[in-house]
């Protein structure tokens, strides 16, 4: 049921139980009023006729004074007169008005009380005329009260339908903008794109329109968010691919044919009977299948860098930096990291922020020292990764690139590396900046990740007195 409808129905029940409670207490009220004024009238006509007889007693004819007695009832609205013998028949008796506008039947009979009769003494000039007697006729003051309560009832049901009327205009008015609301739910699940509801109207709904207008547009702020994401990793993907392939066919290729040629000329040795050559063309194939194990590993290692933070990340970034080593040995790495974890969230991404950076750096900017430190305090985590290569390209207004700044170019990357670094620290509410260095050549990449929680990762950080860091200088070969 709609709020509309309950707000209805709510006011229709209110609207009935007005009503019935209103008929109950007419209905009281009537019975009251009909009893009493029975009984005020039979007793305003006892003395009247008690007055009237008494004024008769010098009357030459009694019996015609009592039939005028009798005339002077006809037409009352609540009394009848009767003159009765000796024996109880009546001998004539007045005709009461009879009411314009009498009351239904099944009125009458919730009504309807006993009828009150009252014997009026007459003098002994009257003796062996019979009795006087007055009874209520209550007809008349039923359809008085009838009408009373039917004009009460005209009057409430008027009130209340006017009512009724009013809330279901007004509720209707004030909820009419909530179908817009509706609407705008419902595009957002059929299409892209959040709308905006003007905010107008109730105050109680300006709030409630200010609320959705605000998820609406942060709502399409991650949606663009994350379509450029996904882009990101798609290129950053295609990039992964590109780079495995050159691998392969750079490193794996050639040393596959040389295997090959080897193989084809053992064959000729043999058929030539030269078996003196046949051990170095052996030995040299093991050569080559040993150099394509060590370059598969490394690719393997490139592929598999997330279970290298399962040994520390200590362990972790110096396999990074083994593995450039082993590419440009003539690059000296100086690693300072604390010989701990600081919880598994963090060590995953300050290993990705390390990955990144120094893949950045080796990749494009051609360094001869590269530095990583990370330190960390009560508050959070310091990473901080410099080199001294050719740095980022500058603006028009000569500054270089900053971590606010757009993705960079294809000259220092493709920047989709850089973009999901900053947004591995943003998703832990830390702070990235990438810059050249203030006095000297290269690049200066750093970031502050907050300290966790007891709750943010079952594998917190270790808590042990030993905070012994590890230094490890790779010199230049």
């Amino acid at each position: 049921m709609s709020l509309r409808s309950s707000l209805i129905t709510s006011i229709v029940l209110v609207v009935l139980l007005t009503l019935v409670f209103g008929a109950a207490l007419s209905y009281w009220h009537a019975l009251s009023k009909v009893g009493e004024e029975m009984q005020a009238a039979i007793g305003v006509g006892a003395r009247i006729a008690s007055n009237a007889v008494d004024d008769a007693e010098e009357s030459a004819d009694p019996s015609r004074r009592l039939h005028l007695l009798i005339a002077d009832f006809d037409g009352d609205r609540h009394l009848r007169a009767t003159w009765q013998d000796s024996g109880g028949r009546t001998i004539v008796s007045s005709s009461p008005a009879l009411p314009k506008a009498p009351a239904p039947r099944w009125f009458r009979s919730l009504i309807q009380q006993s009828e009150h009769s009252v014997r009026v003494n007459l003098p002994d000039v009257f003796s062996g005329l019979g009795h006087f007697v007055l009874e209520t006729d209550s007809n008349n003051e039923i359809a008085e009260a009838w009408h009373d309560i039917w004009n009460t009832l005209i009057i409430l049901g008027l009130f209340c339908g006017l009512v009724l009327a009013s809330v279901y205009w007004i509720v209707g008015r004030a909820l009419r903008p909530l179908d817009r609301l509706a609407a705008s739910f419902s595009q957002i699940f059929q299409q892209s794109g959040a709308p905006q509801i003007p905010e107008q109207g109730p105050a109680e709904l300006v709030k409630v329109y200010r609320g959705f207008n605000a998820m609406a547009a942060r709502l399409s702020g991650m949606e663009a968010k994350n379509r450029r994401l996904a882009e990101q990793l798609a290129t950053v993907q295609e990039e992964e691919r590109a780079d495995l392939a050159r691998d392969l066919h750079d490193e794996i290729g050639p040393f596959l044919f040389s295997v090959d040629v080897d193989a084809a000329s053992i064959t000729r040795c043999v058929d030539a009977n030269k078996h003196a050559e046949i051990p170095a063309r052996v030995a040299t194939i093991r050569e080559s299948v040993g150099h394509m194990q060590r370059h598969v590993k490394e690719l393997l290692g490139r592929l598999r860098t997330a279970a290298l933070v399962d040994v520390g990340l200590v362990d972790a970034i110096d396999n990074l930096t083994v593995f450039w080593q082993t590419r440009y040995p003539d690059v000296e790495f100086i690693v300072d990291v604390p010989d701990r974890s600081f919880g598994k969230a963090i060590d995953q991404t300050a290993f990705r922020i390390v990955q990144e950076a120094l893949s950045n750096a080796m990749r494009h900017g051609r360094p001869d020292r590269v530095e990583i430190k990370i330190s960390s305090d009560r508050r959070g985590l310091n990473i901080s990764i410099t080199d001294d290569g050719a740095g980022l390209p500058q603006t028009d207004d000569g500054d270089a690139e900053s971590g606010t700044s757009p993705p960079l170019p294809s000259s220092r990357g493709s920047g989709f590396g850089i973009a999901g670094m900053r947004e591995r620290v943003s998703a832990l509410d830390g702070r990235f900046s990438l810059r050249n260095r203030d006095h000297a050549t290269g690049v200066e990449v750093s970031a502050w990740l907050p300290a966790p929680t007891a709750s943010d990762d079952s594998n917190g950080p270790d808590t042990q007195p030993d905070q012994t860091k590890r230094q490890l200088i790779h010199e230049r070969a």
